[in-house]
């Protein structure tokens, strides 16, 4: 398929063999002129696409984390238009982002330790810290993002982020007088007053994207606990996670989680700083009956900022970081809660789990998972029996092979001696 860019007219090739992703929407490709850019190609693309892109071009916001190769707002760069001088808008494109990870890879303790066990928590703060700042960028520019949730962050090895499916955002249109709206959401990521309600009849506001905020970076700082996630010690079925939302059961609020207790095996609160702390209280306490006091992106930026400079690690693992606030180190405590799980592995751990995971036979699928550090040593160590095993058992085909030559050739020999070989 050949398209051009809106700007100057140059032409842009989509093959479907470039495809690198696929939606209920649009599709995404490789854009083989320019490696560096990726297109995104609607379904069914509509005006309303064309006049949001418009407005989105028209108004681009300040890129917080802007450096070579990383752009933290993954967004539209130009239009495309179809090549048969319609003019028609199927799609647009944007930068292509590599290297990333999604979000829920690194907050996630089980799947930080399978895929990046040495992302620690001054990284995850550092992460919270650059997410909170391209929230507030597009704030300061009058976007919302409504559909603020874990799939649309990726996260780079040095806590950089970028956020993508830009142009699903809500974003104001001066030319034309209107707003186009944010017609999709997570429920779980969905402030209480919007709970039930259909998006494509509101219009988001900023104080709607700094629940949704906070949640993300709760989850980052508390090894993944959705802040509404707690055990039911009411009566009755446990309510959903969004009833839960909708009337504030937050159970870290002393009085106000109503009947809803901390899961046994999410950290407590006082794990957090102080100022970070107060902030989740502020956000899911005092603004779940008014809105308007929770916190700012911008707030957020400066407590994490204060957070990280906070920072102590412990003396016998280099990896767990923790605040100064705390008496000790809470990840050690924690490896003894959950026997024997780090959720910061040491360099020498992780150097050893990795040196287990070579013990494979070729031909043979590898073992590609981590839960802790025991259960690698015990995967490794009964692949390291299977392989003696077999070793053994080539041994001994080998010495009846080697056995049953010499009974040959034993008796070879007695037949030349005796004048029984014949030619």
């Amino acid at each position: 398929m050949q398209l051009q860019r809106l700007s100057d007219g140059q032409p842009v090739t989509i093959r479907l063999a470039f495809a690198l992703g696929v939606g209920g929407e649009a599709r995404i490709y490789a854009v083989a002129e320019a490696p560096e850019l990726a297109a995104k190609i609607y379904h069914r693309p509509t005006q309303n696409h064309a006049a949001k892109l418009a407005a989105m071009l028209a108004n681009r916001p300040e890129d917080p984390q802007t450096g070579p190769g990383h752009v933290s707002i993954a967004w539209p760069s130009d239009l495309l238009t179809a090549n048969d001088g319609s003019g028609r808008v199927l799609g647009f494109l944007m930068p292509r982002v590599v290297g990333m990870y999604p979000m829920i890879d690194l907050y996630h303790p089980r799947t930080r330790r399978q895929k990046h066990p040495l992302f620690n928590y001054r990284y995850l703060l550092r992460t919270a810290r650059n997410l909170a700042a391209c929230v507030s960028a597009l704030h300061a520019r009058g976007y919302v993002i409504g559909d603020l949730n874990e799939s649309n962050i990726l996260v780079g090895d040095t806590a950089l982020v970028t956020l993508v499916d830009t142009d699903s955002f809500q974003v104001p249109d001066p030319a034309q007088g209107c707003i186009h709206r944010c017609r999709v959401g997570k429920s779980e990521f969905t402030p209480p007053e919007l709970q039930s309600v259909r998006f494509e009849w509101v219009d988001r506001k900023i104080e709607h994207d700094l629940f949704g905020l906070a949640v993300l970076l709760f989850q980052l700082l508390m090894e993944g606990t959705h802040p509404f996630a707690g055990r039911h010690a009411g009566q009755g079925e446990p309510p959903s996670m969004e009833e839960r939302i909708k009337v504030g059961s937050f159970p870290y609020a002393l009085g106000r989680a109503q009947g809803l207790q901390p899961m046994r095996t999410s950290p407590p609160l006082e794990l957090l700083d102080p100022q970070v702390r107060d902030l989740f209280l502020q956000c899911f306490v005092e603004g779940h009956s008014h809105p308007s006091v929770r916190p700012a992106a911008q707030r957020w930026q400066e407590a994490l900022l204060a957070a990280e400079a906070a920072l102590v690690a412990c003396a016998d693992n280099a990896q767990h970081c923790y605040g100064r606030h705390l008496p000790a180190c809470p990840w050690c405590e924690r490896r003894k809660m959950l026997r024997g799980i780090d959720s910061f592995p040491s360099e020498a751990e992780v150097k050893r789990v990795r040196f287990h995971r070579t013990f494979s036979k070729p031909g043979r699928s590898v073992w590609h998972g981590q839960v802790d550090y025991e259960t690698a040593i015990a995967i490794a160590t009964t692949a390291i029996a299977r392989m003696q095993r077999e070793r053994a058992q080539e041994r001994v085909v080998l010495s009846v092979l080697l056995v049953l030559i010499f009974i040959g050739l034993i008796a070879l020999i007695r037949q030349v001696v005796l004048g029984e070989w014949r030619p």
